[in-house]
């Protein structure tokens, strides 16, 4: 392994030096009187007698390189500003400044509002900026995106929560409360747009299938800026997050960071009920009260710009609970036949956990030219959690005398993930082609220990420690061609995974090599209209712990149970789409071949409830995406974006019969979004979102629906800005999700606490009339933490 890193370095350093030894350039930057930087000024390269040789864009830093050796003259435009020449060896061209033009100035209004909702080649993009979410957090942002679907702080798109999320194109390496955490003390002004990529280009992971990517603005002005955040957020319980945000710019050097600490108590309410074949009916009030000590998020990038061709990135980010403390009491009643109550328990359970992850980053970004370019990535990952419980249980059966057991368990995972990668590219006018490969190798182990004191220590049938290996070789290509009205994508990627466990003796190994194709054709019918037709293969691992076959026991009669067989999931993923204007219509069909999702299974004998991962037999998914925005006036925006379909899973149920769980559902969510005052910002939004009972694997889902108000605010010349977010109005996202084939009959409710309101005040220092533009990062990356 070291001598391959060392041989990707060495070629990557000696390519680096080559190209810096030919090349004969001129560079410079363009700033105005106020030495501010202007982004995508035009340049214009002549020769002696006044012909263009070569025409190009300053890019998001005011940079700007010329490569033709016979340029004699340099001529600068930008809206606003006046022309300016320069003579090539007698005038000053690292830096050329514009004066404003006045005259176009007072005359000339520009306006430059990009639509809400926009649909392109291979994704959905939902631009916020325009929106009341924009003075909110990320992940009030991503969980109000068109396409995803959130029931309390669960995330799916088109009904899978196989997502990979990326930020400016690179993984976040957090999941879970982590990432949900993460994304709460990112400020949303710094959000540009998300885009929901249900069909991702070979140049993305193949692993999940989705991917959910959230464009970050950076500050491309001189200076620096900050600000400050306290957002208080009430449901039946509090939850305050105080965050801050700096950045600063300079002509070689681009500094940001950020940190989160969030305090309070959250909740979840759930009641199980057993149906067994003697009548019997268990039930459970589950209401879990989680009050965490301190949850901190933090993370810090570093730009160097060595040259004009030349860019190191240092980077990285950190997550850190102190702990989180639960003490539950759970009653359960045991109904006969006749539905009277004749024997109860109460389950007592003390959990405490706690979790820290680090990841750190180091990337080059290397042009060639203006259209040829090479990055190479790299970063690693460490987390380790801990998650320990005792749990005391009173127990009154008929007929037998009152008892208590006890048990204790302490959980803990160790994980380190080291990824490397390069990716090169030639973007020309009308051609792009795209080249890459990357390597990975993941280390876990998880450690059980179960306590009897029954039996006075250690009870080793029940403990168990797991670990896990895994390596991962990718490759992939792409080449984008556009000419009249069409547009062509296509892509290959190959994938080899080798997977490593062992679990107290038993040792097991996978290995496979996978292709990925994937295609995109566009074809412009008119200006304003437009098809498109695109087909994706996609894969989806199993989390390293969903193959872990020691019991995790919740409670005396029931325990989640891995599953170390566990196959991959292969997906193929069609769609044909029509666009008119903004609006959009797409037809779409997947089919999945042994998706995995965890599953429950109740246990006569023994009157046990079993919660397993496990993969089943396949799924079909056809339907029909709607996307319809509408503008009155200067006011108001309308969107409702609406799926309808018909999907059906087969699955083997305890008795090995194949089973068919099929539903034909909607899902919908309407928003308007009014300016109430342009001035200071003021803006109102209410967003609907409905759908309509679902099923996945042996569950069927009720439908649930909810209703969100969003409103915000500037104050003192944008200093200061408040939003006011009112969640879940009529406390309607409520679900039963429940089985019932051969003699399995069971189902729970489930509520996460959602209904409630959040108010946040935000002040901003520094310059903030700093311009800002997205910063794209070539690399993206799965984990399955």
């Amino acid at each position: 392994m070291g001598r391959i890193i060392i041989l990707l370095c060495a070629l990557l350093f000696g390519a680096l030096t080559q190209a810096q030894s030919i090349s004969s350039t001129i560079k410079g930057k363009v700033v105005d009187n106020k030495k501010e930087l202007l982004a995508f000024v035009t340049v214009v390269a002549k020769d002696a007698q006044g012909n263009v040789l070569q025409s190009m864009y300053t890019d998001e830093q005011g940079n700007y390189e010329i490569t033709n050796t016979e340029t004699q003259q340099l001529e600068f435009t930008y809206i606003g500003f006046k022309s300016k020449v320069v003579t090539v060896g007698k005038e000053e061209v690292s830096v050329v400044e514009l004066l404003e033009d006045n005259a176009i100035l007072d005359e000339v209004v520009i306006k430059a509002k990009r639509p809400t909702i926009k649909r392109e080649i291979d994704r959905l993009v939902f631009n916020v900026q325009d929106t009341p979410l924009a003075t909110t957090n990320a992940w009030d942002i991503i969980k109000q995106t068109p396409g995803v679907t959130s029931i309390g702080d669960n995330l799916s798109i088109r009904g899978s929560q196989s997502i990979l999320v990326t930020i400016n194109d690179k993984k976040v390496m957090l999941t879970g409360d982590q990432l949900k955490d993460m994304l709460e003390g990112t400020d949303g002004t710094q959000v540009e747009a998300v885009e929901v990529i249900t069909n991702p280009p070979a140049k993305y992971e193949a692993q999940g299938n989705a991917v959910l990517n959230i464009k970050l603005k950076k500050n491309v002005n001189l200076g620096y800026k900050g600000s400050v955040t306290d957002r208080y957020k009430q449901a039946t319980y509090a939850v305050n997050t105080l965050s801050t945000q700096h950045s600063y710019t300079g002509e070689k050097i681009n500094l940001s960071g950020s940190y989160s600490f969030t305090n309070g108590t959250s909740a979840r309410y759930n009641e199980d009920n057993v149906i067994y074949e003697n009548g019997e009916r268990w039930s459970t009030d589950l209401t879990r009260i989680n009050k965490y000590r301190g949850r901190h998020s933090f993370q810090s990038e570093l730009d160097v710009k060595i040259d004009s061709t030349l860019t190191l990135t240092i980077g990285g980010n950190g997550y850190i609970n102190e702990q989180t403390k639960g003490d539950f009491v759970i009653p359960t009643l045991i109904y006969n036949k006749d539905n009277n109550v004749e024997s109860n328990y109460t389950t007592f359970n003390k959990k405490r956990a706690n979790m820290e992850t680090y990841t750190g980053y180091l990337m080059l970004d290397k042009k060639f030219s203006t259209d040829k370019k090479l990055l190479w990535s790299s970063y690693f990952t460490y987390e380790y959690q801990e998650d320990n419980q005792d749990v005391l249980t009173h127990l009154n059966f008929k007929g037998k005398p009152k008892e208590e057991r006890f048990f204790a368990t302490e959980n803990n995972q160790h994980t380190r993930l080291a990824v490397s990668g390069l990716d090169y590219s030639v973007d020309k006018e009308t051609i792009k082609w795209e080249l890459g490969g990357k390597y990975s190798i993941v280390k876990a182990q998880y450690g059980l220990d179960f306590f009897d004191y029954k039996l006075d220590g250690l009870n080793k049938d029940k403990s168990n420690i797991f670990d896990y290996q895994e390596i991962n070789w990718a490759g992939y290509t792409s080449f984008t061609k556009n000419w009249d009205k069409w547009q062509v994508k296509g892509g290959l990627r190959g994938e080899y995974t080798g997977i490593q466990t062992k679990s107290n003796g038993d040792n097991n190994t996978q290995s496979y090599f996978k292709l990925f194709p994937t295609a995109y054709v566009k074809y412009d019918v008119t200006e304003d209209q437009h098809l498109t037709l695109s087909y994706g293969k996609r894969i989806d691992r199993p989390s390293y712990s969903w193959m872990n076959p020691a019991k995790s026991y919740y409670n005396l009669f029931s325990y989640f149970q891995g599953d170390p067989d566990l196959k991959p999931m292969i997906s193929h993923n069609f769609s044909l789409g029509y666009d008119y204007k903004e609006w959009s219509i797409e037809a779409v069909y997947k089919r999945e071949i042994n998706p995995s999702m965890e599953i429950s299974y109740q246990e006569d004998d023994t009157n046990t409830l079993i919660y397993h991962y496990t993969n089943i037999d396949k799924r079909q998914q056809v339907g029909i995406v709607l996307n319809t925005p509408y503008k009155i006036g200067e006011w108001l925006v309308l969107n409702s974006y609406l799926t309808a379909g018909y999907q059906e899973d087969y699955f083997y149920g305890v008795d090995n019969k194949l089973y068919k769980n099929d539903v034909f559902g909607i899902y919908g969510r309407l928003f308007a979004s009014v300016d109430l005052h342009k001035k200071s910002n003021w803006k109102v939004m209410m967003t609907y979102s409905y759908s309509s009972p679902s099923v996945q694997g042996t569950f069927r889902i009720s439908s649930y629906q909810r209703t969100d108000f969003i409103m915000s605010r500037d104050f003192l010349q944008k200093k200061i800005s408040a939003n006011l977010y009112v969640y879940n109005i009529f406390g309607s996202d409520r679900q039963i999700i429940s089985t019932n084939y051969a003699n399995q009959n069971n189902y729970f409710k489930d509520y996460s606490d959602t209904q409630g309101f959040a108010i946040s005040v935000k002040y901003n220092f520094g310059n903030q009339k700093a311009k800002y533009s997205s910063k794209e990062i070539d690399m993206a990356e799965k984990d399955r933490l």
